[in-house]
């Protein structure tokens, strides 16, 4: 495997933290208390970064913030993403039917990345921001995988602690299996599951602090598995807190390209759970069909 250059990874980590704030802007200093780069490297990219209209530097306050180019690249990728573009608009409508918070995402890597939020949540949750990264540590992540091989699902438990990588090996399966029958994900509510969000949200704004955080986060997790986070059997008169539902759409080859997850919703009825599900998968079928995808057999 080749090792990427330094100066290119760093770019690319600037230019990810920028995209996880959109409108705001950061001396060298905040970037290196921020991110750990090494202040002289730090200038140097961002120099480059400047050079090529990717940042812009206020020549006063000597603060970066985004420039115009990356507009240019992003309009670029959501003509090469067709199935991006159309459910940014979906979603739109979605969040003024559902009166809740819809969210696209993909995953690249061992990240979920959020590429549209849409709406206000219903329910309090971490903080959802276009940009933002999450490591997808298991169960997070459930619809990105629940149509994956036996080794793919394999080398997502694997970035679990050992601790509770047992336990999550006996429980997952009959979610992964209730998330292909059903089509969609369901989850419950809980302290543990918002927890999780904060912390997740924690490592990715501070990138330096991750390595205190992942014991923390390993003892939320394994908490988690103690609890019913995938909703498998829906009772249609008994009353829930939804944390979210979350449908795919698949690409060409049958995989899952994009995530549509609605995020909150407070003391519905199973009854009605179906019905966000059934409708927020519907919407997931027409961006897969639209965009020339497939759902796997």
């Amino acid at each position: 495997m080749v090792r990427p250059a330094l100066a290119a990874a760093r770019a690319v980590e600037i230019l990810n933290f920028f995209a996880a704030h959109p409108g705001q802007a950061y001396t060298l200093s905040e970037l290196h208390t921020a991110l750990g780069i090494n202040l002289a490297s730090a200038l140097s990219v961002l120099q480059a970064l400047e050079d090529g209209g990717y940042l812009v530097r206020h020549p006063r306050r000597k603060t970066y913030e985004l420039g115009p180019a990356p507009i240019a690249l992003g309009d670029a990728a959501l003509r090469g993403n067709r199935a991006v573009d159309l459910a940014r608009a979906e979603l739109r409508s979605l969040a003024g039917e559902f009166d809740t918070e819809l969210v696209a995402s993909v995953a690249i890597g061992d990240e979920v990345v959020i590429l549209a939020v849409e709406g206000r949540p219903q329910l309090a949750s971490a903080d959802v921001r276009v940009g933002q990264r999450l490591r997808m540590v298991p169960p997070l992540g459930q619809v990105f995988h629940a149509w994956s091989t036996p080794a793919e699902v394999d080398a997502w438990l694997d970035r679990l602690d050992e601790r509770v990588r047992g336990t999550a090996r006996i429980h997952l399966p009959a979610t992964l299996g209730a998330v292909r029958e059903r089509g969609y994900s369901i989850t419950l509510d809980s302290p543990t599951r918002t927890r999780i969000g904060d912390t997740l949200e924690r490592m990715a704004e501070h990138p330096r602090e991750a390595p205190l955080l992942r014991d923390r986060l390993a003892e939320l997790v394994a908490a988690l598995g103690e609890e019913e986070y995938e909703l498998i059997g829906v009772d249609p008169e008994t009353t829930y807190d939804i944390s979210t539902l979350v449908a795919p759409v698949f690409d060409a080859a049958g995989r899952v390209a994009v995530a549509l997850t609605l995020n909150g919703l407070k003391a519905v009825t199973g009854r009605r759970v179906g019905d966000y599900g059934e409708r927020l998968g519907a919407v997931a079928r027409l961006v897969t069909r639209r965009s020339g995808g497939r759902a796997p057999e």
